[in-house]
């Protein structure tokens, strides 16, 4: 270093220590701080501080001394002896703290590591607090305890645990509820809900248990509604076959229910409800496969739609209704037309249709009600041409109108019962009177009349009878016990009963109507007519026409 720099380097030195040294003694020549007898410090004791006014003296003027900024200067110093102890101190209360905590944590652990926390349940166990020990009491004490109300679908009874053999292996069930608890966050856990339920897992016997429920739910079926299968049925509205839901009913199953009862038990719960899921299900339900194929197939057979008529008026319909009374369905679901039930159907409707003798009942234009049976007049039926007819209609499809064969027909037909003739011979016993009426009920001849001896043998037969034939003259042969009949010529000759029984002119009798024909004058089953309306009657009556001889 050279000369100058030296010199400058002292300088700056002396300067420094003039300085310090000027402090120095500035500080030592401030006079001392006495304190008052009032503990106040006196102008001379103290120098001012910053912003304070001293007043040495009562009298003297107050001077003001200005306030000077503090700084703190940082000297790099480490703290005094006085501050260490402090640090020491707070060190050691630190710590002491911590230890504390630490033992309270681990003593906490060391409490729930084999105790439930507050707030704990198993079912409807509470554990809280309780150690494996205590709560092995408490399950143990609840379960020889343990009841449970079986309720639903108007079924309702009560079982115990020993009626299931209910168990409970307690070790395995704590040892789990307490594997949840996490002793190692025990602080946290304290204030916590622990609900351990689905650890509660009760064992019973499945014996026990079937038997238990089974019984009681076969008693209630006893008088239970039975579940009904889903079928095939025809709808008249939509006229086709469709799937008749299955209908539940009110009867039970016993599997289903013992199932409900068995998870209820298997967690201890106090109720089993029985639903709507319980009820017995009959074995085929509407979405089987085979109903909706069993009504494709008998959809199919009723193609044919036609009606039955005779004399142009409908005596049935051969439909969709009518066709689906004839399908049948075997124990496939095969559909299939039973021919039996169609003739019986025929045979019913030719039953109603043959008017042949039936017993009709009318009333005659002058208002006189007629009921009549027997007699060969009417609608007679040709049973087994019907069937073929309508058994290949059906098979065929066929439409439009079909008419009835038959053997014999009338003038119009106007159901069962009813009179199916326009104009007509009304003879009527009992007034001894003989009427013809036109198609109009119109009254074109008449006459008195005598007809058989009133008894078995002789009679005039009631019915509803048609003209077999005519003959101008006939002879009449009558047997009346002996082999030779006695001969009777007559001159008009109108039988209605075969060829034996008829209208005809009686020129030997004395007079008609009356009592005449039970007074020895009655004939043999004919109807005597005075010549002259035998005559008369002759030329208007046809071959067919009807005659209705009646009371």
């Amino acid at each position: 270093m050279d000369k100058n720099k030296k010199a400058k380097l002292k300088a700056s030195k002396g300067r420094h220590a003039a300085k310090a040294k000027a402090e120095s003694e500035a500080q030592s020549a401030r006079p001392p701080v006495e304190i008052g007898a009032d503990g106040r410090a006196s102008a001379a004791a103290r120098s001012p501080e910053p912003g304070e006014t001293i007043s040495p003296d009562p009298g003297a003027v107050p001077v003001q001394i200005q306030e000077q900024p503090f700084v703190l200067a940082d000297t790099g110093k480490r703290p005094g002896k006085r501050g260490r102890k402090v640090l020491k101190a707070f060190g050691i209360l630190l710590g002491s703290i911590a230890g504390l905590a630490v033992i309270a944590y681990a003593a906490g652990c060391f409490y729930f590591a084999d105790r439930f926390f507050p707030n704990t349940v198993i079912g409807d166990f509470d554990v809280s607090l309780q150690t494996t020990a205590e709560a092995q009491e408490t399950l143990q004490a609840g379960l020889a305890d343990y009841r449970i109300k079986v309720e639903g679908q108007g079924l309702s009874f009560e079982l115990g645990a020993q009626d299931a053999g209910l168990t409970l292996d307690g070790d395995e069930i704590l040892a789990k509820a307490l594997g949840d608890g996490h002793m190692w966050t025990w602080p946290f856990e304290l204030q916590k809900h622990h609900d351990e339920s689905d650890k509660l897992s009760a064992e019973f016997s499945e014996t026990s248990l079937d038997g238990a429920v089974r019984q009681r739910v076969e008693a209630f079926n006893e008088d239970a509604t039975p579940p009904e299968d889903a079928t095939v049925g025809y709808a008249d509205d939509a006229k086709k076959f469709q799937v008749v839901p299955e209908k539940l009913g009110t009867a039970l199953d016993p599997d289903a229910v013992v199932e409900a009862v068995g998870n209820a038990m298997a967690s201890m719960a106090p109720k089993a409800t029985v639903g709507a899921d319980s009820l017995l299900k009959p074995p085929i339900l509407s979405d089987d496969p085979a109903l909706a194929a069993a009504c494709d197939d008998a959809n199919a057979l009723m193609a044919a739609d036609f009606t039955l008529t005779t004399g142009g008026t409908q005596a049935a319909a051969v439909g969709p209704d009518q066709i689906s009374s004839w399908i049948v369905f075997d124990e496939n679901l095969e559909a299939s037309l039973d021919e039996g039930l169609m003739i019986a159907w025929i045979e019913e409707l030719a039953a109603g249709f043959n008017t042949v003798g039936s017993e009709r009942t009318f009333t005659r234009p002058d208002g006189k009600v007629v009921t009549v049976a027997g007699g060969t007049y009417g609608w007679s039926v040709d049973h087994d041409t019907l069937l073929t007819v309508v058994r290949d209609g059906v098979a065929g499809g066929q439409t439009g109108e079909v008419e009835i064969p038959v053997f014999q027909s009338a003038a119009f037909y106007a159901g069962a019962g009813q009179r199916d003739w326009a104009g007509y011979v009304d003879v009527d016993l009992s007034e001894q009177y003989a009427r013809f009426y036109d198609n109009n009920d119109n009254v074109i001849w008449e006459t008195a009349i005598i007809t058989g001896v009133p008894n078995a043998e002789k009679a005039t037969p009631a019915g509803v009878y048609y003209v077999t034939t005519k003959a101008s003259p006939t002879t009449l042969n009558t047997y009346e016990g002996k082999k030779e009949p006695k001969k009777t010529v007559v001159q008009y000759w109108m039988p209605f009963v075969g060829n034996v029984i008829g209208l005809h002119d009686a020129w030997w009798q004395p007079g008609f109507g009356g009592t005449m024909y039970r007074d020895g004058y009655g004939s043999h089953g004919c109807v005597n007519l005075p010549s002259a309306k035998a005559q008369e009657l002759y030329g208007m009556l046809g071959i067919g026409d009807v005659v209705v001889v009646h009371w």
